[in-house]
């Protein structure tokens, strides 16, 4: 059970939030050529996976399994200035994807709050509510059409928050506090 609830939260990790995000918006950017896709992927792979991570390991030193909350400041600065710069890179790249990371600057920044007055938000369950807040923003603003596989976020929101429960990695409060953080950061795509 313990490696099942391990290897859960690596698949579900939020430095594949990106990634995650084509839950989403696959429909909005059916659009764009595979070579516009394989550029993007090799992009998040390399601007959002590999040299965060790079940084984190061998610069900071942050033991990522459990961060403590100084690392997890360092985590939530890093990732806000990454999806602000992100947001930059898709005025060139694909458009669609403007809100979406500025609001994820704006999940990051919020999770940096809470750690600044020593609140241990969980990252992995604001993820996932984010993932599902901008799918529900992105549902009502192409008027509740070709979004139907919401009930399968929320369903993946809440399992996520249950495996990091039952992981012990998290109290509910903190979880709670994570998922109310990743809604709350979603509601700007709901205007552009």
């Amino acid at each position: 059970m313990k490696h099942l609830l391990k290897g859960t939260a690596i698949i579900t990790h939020p430095i594949f939030l990106p990634f995650f995000s084509l839950l989403v918006y696959i429909p909005l950017i059916a659009k764009y050529t595979t070579g516009t896709f394989i550029l993007a992927a090799v992009w998040v792979a390399f601007m959002y996976i590999s040299l965060p991570l790079a940084y984190f390991i061998n610069i900071r030193k942050i033991k990522l399994e459990h961060p403590s909350m100084d690392e997890r400041r360092s985590i939530y600065r890093a990732y806000s200035l990454v999806n602000f710069g992100f947001a930059i890179v898709s005025i060139f790249l694909m458009q669609e994807y403007i809100v979406f990371f500025l609001a994820a600057s704006i999940l990051h920044l919020l999770l940096l709050f809470f750690a600044f007055i020593d609140l241990k938000a969980s990252w992995h369950s604001a993820v996932w509510s984010f993932i599902l807040g901008a799918g529900l923003m992105v549902y009502f603003n192409y008027q509740f059409s070709g979004l139907g596989y919401l009930p399968v976020l929320g369903t993946t929101t809440f399992l996520v928050s249950w495996v990091r429960w039952r992981a012990n990695a998290h109290t509910p409060f903190q979880l709670v506090m994570g998922i109310a953080a990743g809604l709350l950061a979603s509601t700007p795509i709901l205007f552009f």
